[in-house]
């Protein structure tokens, strides 16, 4: 199976702190770091040799060479609240061409435990059978949904011919799980999402995005 993805090379960023989840990526969740989910997930569809996490933590670090995984030494300055993860996807590019010829990145987020290897592989499978330039993933609903401060005003239906539920149109809502680009024309847009895209449909229960001390909270109840 991993032979088929030796021109794709998993890239994983995991930075050292965060502001609302102290050490947010190393935070343990069933006596396991948050991270390790995503390493799991990783290595049952990559070669070791084809992942890389890119990192400024020495704990991190630590947990790569545990799983016998690359690592990539991110600067500081590529580690701010306000640095983009296009950056750091530039900065671990750079590092990993100067040892091989690669041709598509998949960009797996560590706040996305719930993401399976085989949510990972019905995506590569997607982006390869449509052809794609780019992919990501993400989840369909139906809402109510009204927006506005002072005025509010119902965005996804008319509130004054309330349609049923199962009538809205569908809501395309990126989870953060998994993106997946050709590589050439990522350097050109410096964009995760460019040209011909398209979404890979995961179920809404596995598309949380740890960011505040409630998803974590909740992920630890799913997972327990």
């Amino acid at each position: 199976m991993k032979k088929d993805y030796n021109n794709f090379v998993c890239i994983i960023p995991a930075r050292k702190g965060s502001k609302r989840i102290k050490n947010k990526n190393i935070v343990k969740i069933n006596h396991k770091p948050l991270i390790e989910y995503t390493l799991d997930a990783s290595i049952k569809v990559f070669p070791l040799k084809n992942i890389f996490v890119s990192t400024n933590d020495k704990k991190i670090i630590d947990i790569a060479k545990k799983y016998n995984i690359n690592f990539i030494r991110r600067p500081n300055s590529l580690c701010k609240d306000n640095t983009s993860s296009e950056k750091s996807i530039l900065h671990a590019i750079k590092t990993i061409e100067t040892n091989r010829k690669i041709q598509h990145i998949v960009f797996l987020q560590v706040t996305s435990p719930l993401r399976s290897s085989n949510d990972i592989i019905r995506c590569i499978c997607e982006y390869k059978n449509k052809k794609l330039d780019s992919i990501f993933s993400a989840y369909k609903v139906k809402r109510f949904i009204w927006t506005g401060k002072k005025k509010i005003s119902s965005l996804t239906f008319d509130y004054k011919k309330r349609q049923r539920s199962q009538n809205l149109k569908d809501l395309i809502i990126e989870n953060g799980a998994i993106f997946i680009f050709n590589l050439k024309k990522f350097l050109k847009a410096k964009n995760r999402i460019f040209g011909k895209f398209d979404y890979f449909e995961m179920e809404e229960e596995k598309s949380f995005d740890i960011d505040e001390l409630k998803d974590l909270k909740l992920v630890r109840k799913l997972l327990n």
